[in-house]
């Protein structure tokens, strides 16, 4: 990246285009996060510097590791879904759940304003590196609110916009926008009405409020599950996904987009709760048979 000047440009609103956000997500290896521009407004405008700002940025999990206790040849770990709602996982030994690490997922959207423009729907996920992953030795190109910073999204994805990265504790969550981008007051909106707060267990909850909407436990579109779910795993083939599901025969026909890497190879939802696995057979056979949630 030019070290020189950097312009950023504004795009005018758009219509829905939340179908074509979830395939995003499914292309990008680990989703990141975006946003493009700005124009004059009687909004806050944001400073924009001469020089790309480059910080120290340390390599860390972005994920929890919760404490499993030892019931014989099974485990349980107790956690907590980004909607605040909690669950006991009971898990075989061998499956070494906790050890996985445990990531949030939500979604949601952004009401349409005055003019009637449709709301914009985005996914949010936590870089299995957080801001390391998402910098990938770039510059960040500007802070936009005291926790919320933008970076450029990924190379080589045409479909994908910048990246706005959320700051909660030690937790780093991504929204990518897509190439068209939103306008600069959608991003802020964004950046001042989403919320997160930490478990005493270090799981990250988050909030809305005003124009956003965060999208409900089991809720669907287009038959892919967008309501709050938890992702274990992803340094190896090895993830399970894990979301509270209200009726679980309404959502029989639901699945799940990761990223390329992590091709579901399987789903089952019972006793509330949607389960889908990928990575080696054993373990998929495993993990959809044998592990059990149960709300707390």
């Amino acid at each position: 990246m030019a070290t020189g000047r950097v312009d950023i440009v504004e795009q005018n609103p758009r219509g829905p285009r939340w179908v074509g956000t979830l395939v995003l997500v499914a292309l990008l290896a680990l989703p990141l996060i975006g946003i493009l521009a700005d124009r004059e407004t009687s909004r806050p405008v944001p400073i924009v510097t001469p020089v790309p700002l480059r910080n120290a940025i340390s390599v860390t999990p972005n994920a929890v590791y919760p404490t499993a206790s030892d019931q014989g040849d099974m485990r349980t770990m107790r956690v907590a879904f980004p909607d605040g709602s909690k669950a006991a996982i009971t898990y075989p030994a061998d499956l070494n759940l906790s050890s996985l690490g445990v990531r949030p997922y939500v979604s949601g959207t952004l009401a349409g304003d005055a003019d009637g423009d449709a709301s914009e729907f985005r996914s949010l996920t936590a870089p299995l590196y957080g801001e390391a992953e998402t910098a990938a030795g770039r510059p960040m190109i500007r802070r936009l609110t005291g926790n919320v910073t933008v970076w450029p999204g990924p190379l080589g994805v045409d479909s994908a916009g910048s990246v706005l990265l959320f700051a909660f504790g030690d937790w780093r969550i991504a929204l990518q926008d897509t190439s068209a981008g939103m306008t600069f007051e959608q991003r802020l909106a964004w950046a001042e009405h989403l919320h997160g707060s930490l478990t005493p267990d270090g799981f990250l909850t988050l909030s809305a409020d005003g124009p956003v909407r965060l999208s409900r436990p089991g809720q669907t579109r287009e038959g892919v599950l967008v309501g709050p779910q938890l992702w274990l795993g992803g340094l190896s083939r090895r993830m399970l996904v894990l979301a509270p599901i209200p009726d679980c025969e309404r959502a029989s026909k639901a699945r799940v987009v990761l990223d390329s890497r992590h091709p579901i190879s399987g789903s089952v939802c019972r006793g509330g709760f949607y389960l889908a696995a990928s990575g080696d057979e054993e373990f998929v056979r495993s993990a959809l048979k044998d592990v059990r949630v149960r709300p707390q």
